[in-house]
């Protein structure tokens, strides 16, 4: 059985699929270029709240997310948040216990999401990159996939407590794999590069272009992959 396929999470990311196809008319683009099978680490911009849910109901396969610790207490909510495969995740990052969690759940042959920000963005632009996860990627040996949130940060952006039905979509990008003797500077700029070109974007040096664009091809439902429903 897939690691994290467990009755709970299969249900609710159903539930969660459904509301998503309504109420942000979600879909995901280029989804196979996510590994069918074995290990991987999905890297993924950080705007919203919503990004863990909107990019794991356009998946077929189960994602380990990390969550805030704080949030496994009291006891039925970290029972909740366990059954849908949530690790906890430390305030000051991700320790030891975090990095242990995450190397187990892939030698499991499982995919695990992380947001190389480390924290939600403010504006809706690609902040910049922690290296946990270049380490992540190299301890245990996996290909990182790139993937993109687009509408989320105007959905539910800081400062929103409810969501707007504005159109949500997950674009997906081709694995990458991080050599050893590559330098973590270059090795987060490849994989900064690789983020933005999902969103018609090239400057990964200061991440100028919104990862929640608002105009042209970079809206929802004008890029050029391969579509398919949440």
């Amino acid at each position: 059985m897939e690691p994290g396929a467990n009755w709970f999470y299969l249900l609710i990311r159903a539930m969660a699929r459904l509301s998503c196809r309504i109420y942000f008319r979600h879909r995901g683009v280029d989804v196979e270029k996510v590994p069918e099978t074995g290990p991987f680490l999905l890297a993924v911009n950080h705007c919203s709240h919503l990004d863990a849910v909107l990019t794991g109901v356009v998946l077929k396969r189960p994602l380990t997310f990390m969550a805030r610790s704080s949030l496994f207490s009291p006891a039925p909510l970290g029972w909740i948040l366990r059954g849908l495969n949530a690790l906890p995740l430390e305030r000051e990052g991700v320790g030891i216990s975090g990095f242990r969690a995450i190397r187990d759940r892939l030698s499991q042959g499982g995919g695990v999401l992380v947001f190389p920000e480390g924290t939600r963005s403010r504006d809706g632009r690609l902040g910049r990159f922690k290296r946990g996860v270049l380490r992540l990627a190299r301890l245990a040996a996996v290909p990182v996939v790139p993937a993109m949130v687009v509408g989320s940060n105007r959905a539910m952006g800081r400062g929103r407590l409810f969501p707007r039905p504005i159109r949500t979509e997950v674009r997906f990008g081709d694995a990458i794999d991080f050599p050893e003797g590559e330098a973590d500077d270059d090795a987060l700029k490849r994989l900064k590069e690789a983020m933005l070109e999902l969103v018609g974007g090239s400057d990964a040096s200061n991440g100028s272009l919104s990862c929640d664009p608002v105009n042209g091809m970079n809206e929802p439902g004008r890029s050029g992959g391969r579509r398919s429903p949440a």
